[in-house]
């Protein structure tokens, strides 16, 4: 008999932080689950780790390595195409659960969502200590597709968990979005009728790091550009909106694009006044980035 939650775990460099993952599903009160952990080409001690866990444990446990690394949407889908559980749960290889997480996420697919998340505490893993407790607003969940367009409000994959009939129906991450990937996906996930749940539980940890911070917010500026493209066309978010954020989005690139790559600055800025042309400021940006820039050659 196939599990009733698969637990899926993509790892890169991650063994320092992975026991502790692993012992807070082993803590799970509910223990019908099989656990996957697919290592995305890094070879750190992971593999040894999964196996003297499986050694532990009753529940089934496999580990995959895609042998290069393609990035965290790439192991995800191999993780999707592993599972055989009735539910997906995604953890982190850094994050940890408290032992209700699967239990209460479990009893809101019950009731037929397509998509349910738990709230978070947010942990500080470099000084090791809380950040206090994330839940979206309220508001929020009553009309998700559209603020989910509007902000990544669910902030790590840790929390989230879907049915089988609704990764049959999404399908597999999108590998050209490095970052934003989890968002595209549940935005997906509650495309037609799709339904949201929140368990009103904090029982996702979820450990924030420090990263290289231009790197990062390039990537995210890149990767927000890709959504709101991708997404130009979507039902149920109107299109004055669809239009606003993806001009946002090309001129928030276009910007920081500007010193480092000016003429790739110029054309996203101009796309992003295509979207929305009575927008004078963004005009008289895209005029002035337009200027021969002063002790130019």
């Amino acid at each position: 008999m196939p599990a009733t939650v698969s637990v899926l775990i993509a790892a890169y460099n991650a063994a320092a932080f992975l026991p502790a993952a692993l012992q807070s599903v082993r803590a799970q009160s509910h223990s019908d689950w099989e656990l996957i952990v697919v290592e995305d080409g890094s070879r750190d001690g992971t593999e040894q780790i999964v196996r003297e866990f499986a050694a532990q444990v009753s529940q089934p446990v496999r580990y995959d390595n895609l042998g290069t690394n393609r990035g965290v949407a790439a192991a995800r889908n191999r993780l999707l195409e592993l599972a055989s559980g009735e539910a997906v749960a995604f953890l982190d290889a850094d994050d940890l659960w408290q032992p209700e997480h699967l239990a209460t996420l479990s009893a809101c697919l019950a009731r037929g969502h397509a998509l349910a998340f738990s709230g978070i505490e947010l942990w500080n893993g470099s000084a090791g200590h809380s950040m206090g407790i994330y839940r979206p607003y309220a508001q929020w969940l009553v009309t998700p597709r559209h603020w989910l367009f509007t902000r990544s409000f669910i902030q790590t994959s840790s929390c989230v968990a879907l049915p089988r009939t609704t990764v049959a129906r999404v399908g597999l991450f999108d590998e050209t979005l490095r970052i934003g990937e989890d968002r595209d996906y549940w935005f997906r996930a509650l495309a037609d009728g799709g339904t949201l749940a929140c368990t009103g539980q904090d029982t996702c940890r979820y450990n924030k790091h420090e990263g290289s911070s231009m790197t990062r917010t390039l990537r995210v500026a890149e990767d927000c550009v890709r959504f709101y493209e991708k997404h130009s066309g979507a039902a149920g978010v109107t299109a004055l909106l669809r239009r606003r954020l993806l001009a946002d989005s090309r001129w928030t690139l276009a910007r920081l694009l500007r010193a480092s790559q000016p003429a790739s600055a110029r054309r996203l800025g101009w796309r992003a006044w295509r979207a929305v042309p009575w927008r004078t400021d963004l005009l008289a940006w895209c005029l002035f980035a337009s200027l021969p820039r002063t002790g130019a050659t």
